[in-house]
């Protein structure tokens, strides 16, 4: 079993409530997509291979806290898990309860739910997304702050987004 970030319980702990009814293998590929697509590339393929391996080293970075600027202002960031956390959840709000079956891709109904339409999901997908994305914004610029702490870092803060943005046009 690989081993991820965080887990399939800390994805609601850390980012927003959902069901424990989800499967945690499904849960664990959104993490595993979202700790190479979107983790890595922020990090570099050095530092984030040595955090996987050294975890307790880089605890600051992964739980978040508080820590001085170059010019001595005093910051507080979340934390490397929680980003990880909010674009899993957001990859879960995109991709919902969809499975490929022989009949191709289908939605799960049930008589007691009800689908939010589009709009709606697009919407907490954006939201969710842009969370994660300011939250790994916060934990790119501590190692720009720190960047004698962590040598294997040799990123500019640069985050390029690596997804597809859904707009809604019309009603």
């Amino acid at each position: 079993m690989q081993q991820y970030l965080i887990t399939a319980e800390e994805v609601s702990k850390l980012s927003r409530d959902m069901s424990i009814h989800l499967d945690d293998s499904k849960i664990e590929t959104y993490i595993r997509e979202s700790e190479n697509i979107d983790i890595k590339s922020a990090l570099g393929d050095a530092l984030f291979l040595e955090v996987k391996e050294r975890p307790e080293k880089y605890n600051i970075l992964l739980n978040g806290g508080e820590y001085d600027s170059e010019c001595g202002i005093r910051q507080s960031f979340v934390g490397l898990k929680t980003a990880l956390a909010y674009y899993t959840y957001a990859r879960i709000v995109k991709n919902g309860d969809g499975n490929v079956t022989r009949f191709g891709f289908v939605n799960k109904e049930s008589e007691y739910s009800s689908r939010p339409d589009i709009k709606e999901k697009v919407m907490a997908y954006n939201d969710t997304f842009s969370i994660a994305d300011r939250y790994l914004k916060e934990c790119v610029q501590y190692l720009n702050d720190c960047k004698n702490d962590f040598p294997l870092y040799n990123g500019g803060g640069k985050l390029k987004a690596n997804r597809t943005v859904y707009r809604i046009i019309g009603e």
